[in-house]
């Protein structure tokens, strides 16, 4: 309850930074590399299907941890399928991991959206993969190249769908594309 609560106050935190910095579509973070190699994700999805990082072998992921309650995350939810239709037919793939909340509760709260998301919702309900991801706020968002390795990480909102940042996806797609060529 108390990590709960500490994450619930850092999400306050994030928004008013975003807020502060107008649209929130503030470029990504590079990871530093001693933090490039992500902590494993085995979730089940809304429909109890399992998946790990290696089911998404070879695309670029966008890996997003976010709540129901956090506003600034269901601002952002919007932003993760406009840039996944801009970035469609590349290798590319979305996934939100909610954290900590019940599958009812989230399957729910997706029905209630004014915006159909077509991405992959997982589960995070005990907490043990945002632990291990060193998630601090939400929402907090991970980009993985191809090659399994965290390159960009943001914390609070951003839009997902603005040019800058679909751009930094695409040429990370663009170099897997150019790898698997050659």
């Amino acid at each position: 309850m108390l990590l709960r609560a500490a994450i619930a106050f850092l999400a306050v935190l994030a928004a008013a930074d975003a807020s502060a910095g107008g649209t929130g579509a503030t470029a990504l973070s590079p990871v530093p590399s001693e933090h490039a190699s992500p902590p494993t994700l085995v979730l089940n999805s809304l429909n109890g299907d399992q998946y790990t990082l290696a089911d998404f072998a070879g695309k670029v992921l966008l890996v997003n941890f976010w709540a129901t309650w956090c506003a600034p995350c269901i601002k952002e939810l919007p932003s993760m399928q406009a840039a996944r239709s801009r970035l469609a037919g590349e290798p590319f793939e979305v996934i939100a991991v909610n954290v900590g909340e019940d599958p009812a509760e989230v399957k729910n709260f997706l029905d209630r959206l004014d915006t159909a998301l077509d991405y992959l919702i997982l589960l995070d309900e005990n907490m043990v993969t945002t632990k291990k991801w060193k998630v601090r706020v939400l929402p907090t968002t991970y980009i993985v190249d191809a090659q399994g390795q965290a390159r960009y990480v943001a914390m609070g909102e951003r839009d997902f769908g603005a040019a800058e940042i679909v751009s930094m996806i695409r040429a990370l797609a663009q170099t897997q594309a150019s790898a698997s060529d050659g």
